[in-house]
């Protein structure tokens, strides 16, 4: 009786192996990629403004650097190399943005 049992199993096991292995029939119309096109609605372009936030942060630490040149020009009574190092950083850094923002000079990585 088992017997009977594992070969009828045996045999629903290959019909069902041979029902998954065949490749079925795929009948595409010839208009069909016409009609799908046909019922996209169409779009309309969006225009969005390009978002210029390098420039709005550049323009801040401008105003930054120059608060802190104006603060260390302020308090550099004894001139101390520390003080005038930073001050010549802050220049240079102050320059850099200034001629970046004016269009002069392009950085490399941009």
């Amino acid at each position: 009786m088992q017997s009977e049992r594992m070969n009828e199993g045996d045999t629903i096991d290959a019909r069902l192996t041979r029902a998954l292995e065949r490749k079925p029939a795929v009948d595409v119309p010839a208009e069909f990629a016409a009609r799908v096109a046909a019922q996209v609605p169409v779009r309309r372009a969006v225009a969005l403004p390009p978002a210029r936030y390098g420039l709005l942060a550049a323009r801040v630490g401008m105003g930054v650097l120059l608060v802190a040149l104006v603060v260390l020009a302020m308090r550099s009574t004894g001139h101390p190399v520390l003080g005038e190092a930073l001050e010549w950083v802050l220049c240079a850094e102050l320059a850099g943005l200034a001629l970046w923002l004016s269009g002069v000079w392009k950085p490399v990585w941009s």
